[in-house]
């Protein structure tokens, strides 16, 4: 969240495929991601994460402007890697 606030420019997506929506939505409400900073999208297929290559929760993937993937990795996400692609 702080990362979204820092950086009005960046996109973030939440990508959520397990358990189930309902449980999607109370993860949103308990974690306040709803606010608008972080938009959520629910894929019970898992066809995102094989198309993505997420092999893992938490991962996270990094997109440049031009759609060009920039970096990506399991667990929280490298600000500093954000931080180089942003400058």
């Amino acid at each position: 969240m702080q990362l979204a606030r820092q950086n009005p420019g960046l996109n973030i997506i939440g990508l959520g495929a397990q358990d189930d929506l309902e449980f999607a939505l109370r993860f949103v409400d308990r974690t306040n991601t709803g606010g608008g900073e972080i938009t959520m999208v629910w894929d019970e297929t898992f066809e995102t994460w094989r198309a993505l290559g997420v092999r893992s929760q938490p991962y996270w993937l990094l997109y440049d402007a031009d759609g060009e993937l920039v970096a990506s990795g399991p667990g929280a996400v490298d600000e500093s890697i954000v931080q180089s692609v942003l400058a």
